[in-house]
C-alpha cells in the first residue's frame, strides 16, 4: 500500500467512524455509514444489515441495486447469516446476487454475528488491511447502540408502568383515570386511538367502556358480540396480538370503522384480565408515520393491561356496594353530602358529583 493511498483511506476510514459514533440509534448509524462504506470500498452498490434481540426490528441500508436484485438480498440475508454463523470464523462470505459478486463482511461482537456489509469491491491489497478489522469496529458500534435501545425501551416499560399505577391509583374517578390512562398508552406507542372494550356481566357482548381518539363522540353506545372482531379473537386466546393490515385481516370487525369514518389500519389488542376474570380487551389503533406495531410495543400494553383490569373490575364492584349499601336504604341521592362510610374509597369523591 503506497503512502499516498493509505493516508486516503486512513481520512475515509476516520470519516466512516466519525459517522458511525455520532448516530442515535442502529437504523441512523446504518444510513450514515453507507455512503462512506462505498466510498472506503470503491463499491458502486452495498448494503448494512442488522438484525439483534435487543431491537425492536431488524435495520436496513442498501443503496446502488436495482428492485430484483434488492428482492434477492432480502429474502437470501438469512441463508447468509446462517452460513457465517456456521462457519465461525469472521471471515467473509462471497456470494452471487444475480449477476453480480457480493463480498459480505460478518459484523462480529466477540464471536456473536450482529449482522453484516454487503459489497461490490474487488480485491485489492490496498483494502485488505482496512477490511480486516473495520467490520469488527463497526460491530461495536452497533453492539454499543443496541445496548443503549434495550436499555431506552426497559426505561420506558418501566416509566409506563409506573405512570399507569400512578394514575389508577389516585382518588379519582375510573372515567378521569382512563381517560389519562389511555393517552399515557398512545403516546408510549405512538398510536392516533385507544379504546377500552367492557364484557358485559353475561360475558357476550362488547361495549365501548371507554374510547380516545378522533370516534369518541361517535362510539358511545356501541355493542357488538365478543366472538366478533381481533377483540373477540383475542379474548378466545388470552394472547394479545399485532396486527398489521386490518382492512385484510378476517377477522377485524369493520362496521365500527364504517360507522365513524375512521379508518383503521393497524392495530395492537390485549385481553384484560382480571386474575382469571375476563374484564375486556384494550385495542391501540393506528402507529404513526404509518409505521406498524412492533413487539415491543405489544409488550408496553401487556405490561399495564392487569392494573386496567383490576381497577375496571373494582369500580363496577364499588358501584353495587353502592346500589346495595346506600341506595336500597336511603335512596338514589343518599351520597350527596354523605361523610361517611364510603367516603375513604376512592372513586366516591367522584360518585357523589355524578349523583348530586
Amino acid at each position: 500500500m503506497t503512502d499516498s493511498v493509505s493516508r486516503i483511506a486512513l481520512r475515509q476510514m476516520l470519516d466512516l467512524m466519525i459517522a458511525a459514533l455520532a448516530a442515535e440509534d442502529v437504523g441512523q448509524c446504518c444510513q450514515d455509514i453507507l455512503p462512506h462504506v462505498l466510498v472506503l470500498s470503491e463499491s458502486d452498490c452495498g448494503f448494512v444489515w442488522v438484525s439483534d434481540p435487543r431491537l425492536p426490528a431488524e435495520q436496513f441500508a442498501l443503496s446502488g441495486f436495482s428492485e430484483e436484485r434488492i428482492a434477492t438480498i432480502e429474502a437470501t440475508r438469512w441463508d447468509w447469516f446462517d452460513q457465517m454463523a456456521d462457519a465461525a470464523t469472521g471471515q467473509p462470505l462471497f456470494v452471487e446476487v444475480i449477476d453480480a459478486s457480493v463480498t459480505l463482511f460478518p459484523l462480529l461482537v466477540d464471536e456473536r454475528i450482529l449482522g453484516m456489509i454487503g459489497l461490490t469491491m474487488q480485491e485489492s491489497d490496498a483494502l485488505e488491511a482496512v477490511w480486516s478489522r473495520l467490520p469488527i469496529m463497526l460491530g461495536n458500534v452497533f453492539d454499543c447502540l443496541a445496548t443503549k435501545a434495550s436499555q431506552e425501551r426497559r426505561l420506558l416499560h418501566f416509566d409506563t408502568f409506573l405512570e399507569v399505577s400512578s394514575l389508577l391509583a389516585k382518588p379519582v374517578g375510573l372515567s378521569e383515570s382512563l381517560e389519562i390512562v389511555l393517552f399515557t398508552s398512545m403516546k408510549a406507542v405512538s398510536a392516533e386511538a385507544a379504546s377500552v372494550l367492557m364484557l358485559d356481566e353475561a360475558k357476550e357482548s362488547f361495549s365501548f367502556f371507554h374510547v380516545e381518539g378522533a370516534a369518541k363522540p361517535l362510539l358511545g353506545e356501541t355493542t357488538f358480540k365478543a366472538t366478533e372482531g381481533v377483540a373477540g379473537s383475542v379474548l378466545q386466546t388470552l394472547e394479545a396480538e399485532i396486527v398489521s393490515d386490518a382492512a385484510n385481516d378476517a377477522r377485524f370487525y369493520g362496521r365500527i370503522d364504517a360507522k365513524t369514518g375512521f379508518e383503521t389500519r393497524n392495530l395492537i389488542a390485549v385481553p384484560l384480565l382480571a386474575g382469571n376474570e375476563p374484564i375486556g380487551v384494550l385495542e391501540v389503533l393506528n402507529r404513526a408515520d404509518d409505521e406498524t406495531f412492533t413487539a415491543d410495543d405489544r409488550l408496553i400494553l401487556v405490561s399495564v393491561a392487569e392494573q386496567i383490569a383490576y381497577a375496571i373490575r373494582n369500580a363496577v364492584v364499588f358501584d353495587r356496594v353502592i346500589d346495595a349499601y346506600c341506595r336500597r336504604r336511603k335512596g338514589a341521592d343518599s351520597c350527596s353530602g354523605c361523610p361517611h362510610p364510603l367516603e375513604s374509597w376512592a372513586p366516591c369523591a367522584a360518585y357523589r358529583e355524578r349523583s348530586a
